[in-house]
């Protein structure tokens, strides 16, 4: 660990596994030298997740049993240590990490965590330990930090990637508590082809209540709540279909506009 006096108090917090003590010292240092201490705070940040919940330090890294605060205050101090293009690609931020740490450090900076999340879920949209907590971006975006994201992969993540997504009536309920998502993000699921891992029709297929899918329920209540007009709805079947989709999709789309009717 680093010997620097004026290092004590974030050892301190990191030993106790005090998350937002850790933050609040570490936004209390100049960015040179939060990033004078990267090497032993990633150390440190290694060593610990490395370890199971409730272990025990061999040498005293950290008090007590292991538990998600030490893990937390590890990842809040190497994420401020870290330049913003080695930030962005930091994984996996657990909630609320993942909401709290990048808009902590930086505020002025989530629209470049979109762009490298988006882009991440769109990369491999299965690799679920890489993509665990990208659904912050969807937060931050109601609370106006950000545009509400138009990124193939953010519509992606949001359509089929978003925890508890396979359950209709929990992604319903999501969309209506963060209404800039239906007017903005969701609505592009029209226009963003599906791939492998992360299509509308895979995603229903896959849920185990068809009664919830996304063509019988999320989209036909989102017209029925009026958040949606059956107009756009057909509209954007017409863009999906006109540019080409695979069998499996093509299926989909003509199976929602069944539903929806003329």
């Amino acid at each position: 660990m680093d010997k620097a006096p004026e290092a004590a108090p974030l050892w301190s917090a990191l030993r106790r596994g005090r998350r937002d003590e850790a933050v609040q010292v570490l936004l209390s240092m100049p960015a040179a030298q939060r990033q004078r201490l990267r090497p032993a705070v990633r150390a440190h940040e290694r060593f610990v997740t490395s370890h199971p919940d409730s272990a025990r330090a061999p040498d005293g890294e950290w008090s007590g049993p292991l538990r998600s605060g030490h893990w937390s205050a590890a990842k809040a101090a190497l994420l401020a240590c870290s330049p913003l293009p080695q930030a962005v690609k930091y994984w996996p931020l657990d909630m609320p990490d993942a909401v709290d740490l990048p808009r902590a450090f930086f505020p002025e900076d989530l629209d470049a965590f979109v762009e490298e999340w988006s882009a991440r879920f769109l990369r491999n949209p299965k690799a679920w330990d890489r993509i665990r907590g990208l659904d912050a971006m969807f937060d931050w975006a109601h609370q106006g930090l950000v545009p509400a994201p138009t990124q193939p992969g953010a519509v992606l993540c949001l359509a089929t990637g978003i925890p508890g997504a396979h359950s209709g009536t929990h992604l319903l309920r999501y969309l209506e508590e963060r209404p800039c998502l239906i007017e903005v993000t969701f609505a592009r699921i029209f226009d963003v082809d599906g791939i492998k891992g992360a299509s509308l029709a895979q995603r229903d297929e896959t849920t185990p209540w068809r009664s919830r899918r996304l063509d019988n329920y999320v989209i036909p209540q989102l017209i029925r709540r009026g958040h949606w007009s059956r107009q756009m709805v057909l509209d954007g079947i017409d863009r999906a279909l006109s540019r080409g989709q695979t069998p499996y999709l093509r299926r989909w789309f003509h199976g929602l506009a069944q539903i929806i009717g003329p």
